[in-house]
């Protein structure tokens, strides 16, 4: 794995060699989709072009190369607006991601979803790309065999390599909050406090993770970090 510290990886090795004894399959990191590198850390971005008549929300598929540059852009639907739909595919090829990587967590070719909405705000002209995750059944079964150094290589590759200052909406993360959510069968009563609590929680996950990283990332870290977020009352109506 890439960018693992000294103690990672000598925690790591003891835990692969004992699985490898063992006859058990060990986690992987991968696959993972393409990572919109944030070049000011916000998924906001100052844009210049021309004035348009109202705001657009495109959706848009990113074909990425193995190094990280965009390889096509194909609006999905357009706008109606020929300038805008250009001005967003214009916008999209400027980009720059961090690769897909394959199970072995190598750099590979992949695709990803994205939505550009281009709005003013103020004087100011914006644009906000939101990434699409993947599909949730094959993220949730990656994410259930993720151990806490896989979990770590991954928040260290978004926020070192990609400049992403919150992870917390970012696909792996979301997708462990949303497995989670799936599990303990979150009520809407409860949401929103899950959801305002869940940045923090996130920190907290990381560096449990920092101190146990042969743990099993889902089940013996974040289920247990979670369940302190919220009283054990709402935890109990929210699994009847």
């Amino acid at each position: 794995m890439k960018h693992l510290t000294l103690p990672r990886i000598i925690a790591l090795f003891g835990y692969v060699s004992c699985l490898a004894g063992a006859g058990i399959v060990v986690a992987q990191t991968g696959p993972v989709q393409p990572v919109l590198v944030l070049p000011t850390g916000s998924p906001e971005m100052p844009h210049t072009r021309p004035d348009f008549p109202e705001d657009y929300s495109v959706p848009v598929d990113v074909f990425v190369n193995a190094d990280g540059t965009v390889q096509n852009v194909v609006i999905t639907e357009s706008t109606g607006n020929l300038d805008a739909d250009r001005v967003v595919a214009d916008f999209m090829r400027q980009r720059r991601f961090l690769p897909a990587v394959n199970v072995r967590g190598e750099p590979m070719a992949g695709t990803v979803k994205v939505t550009v909405n281009l709005f003013k705000r103020g004087n100011k002209k914006v644009a906000r790309v939101i990434t699409k995750p993947p599909a949730f059944a094959s993220e949730k079964e990656r994410v259930s065999r993720m151990t806490c150094a896989d979990f770590l290589w991954e928040l260290d590759r978004m926020r070192e390599g990609a400049n992403i200052r919150d992870a917390s909406y970012e696909v792996t993360p979301y997708m462990s909050a949303l497995l989670y959510k799936e599990q303990r069968r979150i009520s809407s009563e409860v949401e929103e406090k899950f959801w305002d609590s869940w940045p923090d929680t996130l920190k907290k996950v990381a560096n449990r993770c920092e101190k146990q990283q042969t743990k099993m990332f889902f089940t013996d870290v974040l289920i247990p970090a979670l369940d302190g977020t919220l009283p054990a009352s709402e935890l109990a109506t929210a699994a009847q």
